[in-house]
């Protein structure tokens, strides 16, 4: 990876997870928080809510598709480059939960950086590729849950005309709540350009 690359990187993560420290300022309501949601009767709808969510910067349709008890884990070969360290302890990390999850979608829908370097994108495009792969989960602890791979590209568009762009592959581990499916765990493999 060259420093370009990893500079994007940073500069995504960074927008995405400076919140806890708050540097963000809130810009315009404008961010849709309709609770009309097509429910998750199968994975694949879902995987469209999620999409949905992020091209309406809808933050309770986000919240809609995760598990309360969710967890993101970056599986990226550049932890120790692009991991940020929430915790404090000297170290990057490669995990956060739910309500880490929530403020840095609350921060990438609503808020820029309050130093000017990052506002808030002015399109955000998420999109799964091909046909996802759904699986059972066999772990202990998993039972009636699925697995769901795909291939997923990422874009954030600026009114200067700048891009961030993320692609590679999600492993959603899903899990069924009061009869729809929930994201549990998203395992993410991805680069960012």
């Amino acid at each position: 990876m060259n420093i370009y690359s990893k500079i994007a990187i940073i500069a995504l993560i960074m927008l995405m997870i400076t919140a806890c420290e708050n540097p963000f300022n809130p810009s315009s309501n404008d961010v849709n928080t309709s609770t009309d949601f097509t429910p998750n009767d199968e994975p694949t709808d879902l995987l469209r809510n999620l999409e949905d969510s992020y091209r309406q910067k809808n933050l309770d349709l986000y919240k809609y598709c995760l598990a309360e008890d969710f967890r993101f884990q970056l599986i990226s070969t550049e932890v120790s480059d692009i991991g940020i360290d929430l915790d404090n302890d000297g170290f990057a990390d490669d995990e956060w939960g739910f309500q880490e999850e929530i403020q840095y979608h609350e921060n990438l829908f609503e808020s820029g950086s309050s130093d000017g370097q990052y506002p808030p994108p002015d399109q955000i495009d998420l999109s799964f590729g091909g046909e996802p792969i759904i699986d059972d989960d066999t772990e202990d602890g998993h039972e009636g849950w699925k697995i769901l791979s795909s291939y997923f590209t990422l874009n954030l568009r600026f009114d200067d005309g700048s891009n961030l762009s993320a692609l590679g592959y999600v492993r959603f581990y899903l899990k069924p709540i009061d009869g729809e499916w929930k994201i549990a765990i998203w395992r993410d493999e991805s680069n960012i350009y």
